[in-house]
C-alpha cells in the first residue's frame, strides 16, 4: 500500500516514482517484462492545477497537448485506437455519463456520493484477453463551498511513463466538462491505482531521476 499527500502533480509523480523504486515488489507481467509494483496506491494532490515537471520527459507540453485530444469531444473518433476513455464515458453505455455528471452538479447535489462515470463494459471487456481500459472510474464530491473534489481510479497504471500526462489530460477534461459549465472550482485530486508500477525498461531512467533530484 502506498499513500502520498502532496501539493502538485509533479511532486506526486516524483514521490510515487521514488516509493515504487524503493519499495515496489519485482513481479512478472503479461507483457513478458518485469515491473516494480505497488498493489493499491493512493495519491492525494491538494493543488492539482499548479506546477510543471520539466524533468519528466514523458510529460512535455507537446505530448500532453496531443494526448488531451483524446479527452476532447471535438476529436471523438479522430484517432487510430479501438476506443478512447472519452468515448467510453460518453458513448459506451448508451448514455453520456459526463453530461449526466454535469447535470447532477448543476442541481447542487452537495454531499452526494453517487456522481460518477465508468469505462468498463462487461459485454465487451469480459470477452477480451487484453486492451481493456486501464482507467476505470471518475467520482466527484461537491462541497457546500462549491469546491469539487475529484477521484480518478485505475486498475493498472504505468507511473513512470504515463502518470503526469494522464493527470494533466484528466484535469483538462474536468475543467471543460464539469467545472466551466457549473462555475465550480477544483478541489483536491485523489488518484488511486490497484497496480501502480514501473516497467524494467524504465528502471535505469527512474533511478537516474532519483539521483538527480535526491537533494
Amino acid at each position: 500500500m502506498m499513500s502520498i499527500t502532496t501539493l502538485t502533480v509533479p511532486e506526486a509523480w516524483y514521490k510515487a516514482v521514488r516509493h515504487i523504486m524503493e519499495f515496489g515488489n519485482v513481479v512478472d507481467t503479461e507483457y513478458e517484462v518485469k515491473a516494480r509494483q505497488i498493489l493499491m496506491g493512493m495519491i492525494q494532490i491538494d493543488r492539482p492545477t499548479l506546477g510543471w515537471h520539466k524533468g519528466d520527459t514523458f510529460c512535455s507540453k507537446a505530448r500532453v497537448e496531443e494526448y488531451k485530444k483524446q479527452f476532447d469531444r471535438a476529436y471523438l473518433h479522430q484517432h487510430h485506437f479501438e476506443y478512447t476513455y472519452l468515448e467510453r464515458l460518453v458513448e459506451g453505455h448508451g448514455i453520456d455519463q459526463l453530461d449526466w455528471m454535469k447535470n447532477q452538479l448543476l442541481k447542487k447535489r452537495v454531499g452526494s456520493k453517487r456522481i460518477q462515470a465508468i469505462t468498463w463494459i462487461p459485454q465487451i471487456d469480459c470477452q477480451k484477453d487484453e486492451d481493456q481500459p486501464c482507467f476505470q472510474r471518475i467520482w466527484v464530491y461537491l462541497h457546500s463551498n462549491e469546491r469539487l473534489d475529484v477521484h480518478i481510479m485505475y486498475r493498472s497504471w504505468d507511473i513512470f511513463q504515463a502518470y503526469e500526462a494522464n493527470i494533466n489530460a484528466f484535469i483538462s477534461l474536468v475543467k471543460k466538462e464539469l467545472l466551466e459549465p457549473t462555475g465550480l472550482k477544483m478541489g483536491t485530486l485523489c488518484t488511486v491505482g490497484n497496480s501502480m508500477h514501473i516497467y524494467d525498461y524504465n528502471w535505469d531512467e527512474a533511478q537516474n531521476l532519483l539521483e538527480k533530484y535526491k537533494k
